[in-house]
């Protein structure tokens, strides 16, 4: 199962109403396979009585949001996903300029990119382009990851101050799990300081043993929220190969974000 679909299966199940977590738990599932999907395959797949799952999507192609195919039996959904919330910003989440990097990284890496931003006290991976062949199978789309102990998260805190990065840190060693020891405010800022300085984070075996990531921030001016940009791959990928993913992501920002509305990106605007 995806990891954005198990955090709602996660969450505080008596505030979520039923049956419109099963409507985005269903949408986030075809945004995962990409391919017309049958009843059985989505009851089987997220645990819903078949009858049940076959009354929800036959409610969502009425709504228009899902097309039907008899012949094969299969859902799939319709342009009026995708363009529920084209309007909130065409770079992101149309052909625009961000995702003309994030694919254009891609390619150039032969590796997974992912765009994340801070969801209250955790990084959410918002754009996922993974190559044809990737081995990297565990990042997706909805991913949630810690702020203070993952990359992207490290690299979205670097645009804190260290006074807000103390309250953080503060408030995730009082709530903390018992057991999980506290985070090492004194190490972590001065962790923050060395990614301020190189303009990037790598991490390595952190969450999946055998892969890391390399992560990057986008320049300040682009929007009021913030934004990572990452590179993933197996680890011995990461290491040999750190100087050429950072090299990439620094071209193809500068390329792909140059001429901004509010003034030319250099490297110095990240890094």
């Amino acid at each position: 199962m995806g990891e954005l679909r198990q955090s709602m299966r996660c969450a505080d199940d008596d505030k979520i109403v039923k049956s419109v977590a099963r409507t985005c738990e269903t949408l986030v599932f075809f945004d995962e396979m990409r391919r017309p999907l049958t009843v059985v395959e989505i009851s089987k797949q997220l645990g819903y009585p078949q009858s049940s799952t076959s009354a929800l999507l036959k409610s969502l192609v009425k709504l228009g949001f899902l097309a039907h195919d008899a012949k094969r039996k299969s859902y799939f959904p319709t342009e009026q996903v995708p363009l529920l919330g084209s309007w909130m910003n065409p770079d992101l989440f149309g052909e625009g300029s961000i995702q003309k990097l994030l694919k254009a990284i891609s390619v150039r890496t032969k590796n997974v990119v992912v765009l994340a931003t801070k969801n209250g006290d955790e990084a959410q991976y918002i754009q996922v382009i993974r190559p044809k062949r990737s081995p990297i199978q565990h990042i997706s789309l909805g991913t949630r990851r810690p702020l203070f102990n993952s990359g992207v998260g490290r690299v979205l805190m670097s645009r804190f101050s260290d006074d807000e990065i103390c309250r953080l840190l503060h408030k995730i060693n009082a709530y903390r799990e018992p057991g999980t020891p506290a985070a090492d405010i004194k190490a972590f800022l001065a962790s923050m300081a060395e990614t301020r300085a190189k303009g990037y984070y790598r991490s390595t075996d952190q969450f999946v043993k055998g892969t890391g990531l390399i992560s990057m921030p986008f320049p300040n001016h682009l929007d009021s929220r913030l934004f990572a940009v990452g590179v993933g791959a197996p680890s011995d990928v990461i290491l040999r190969c750190e100087a050429e993913i950072v090299k990439i992501m620094r071209e193809e920002i500068v390329a792909q974000l140059g001429k901004s509305r509010t003034g030319p990106v250099s490297v110095a605007s990240f890094g």
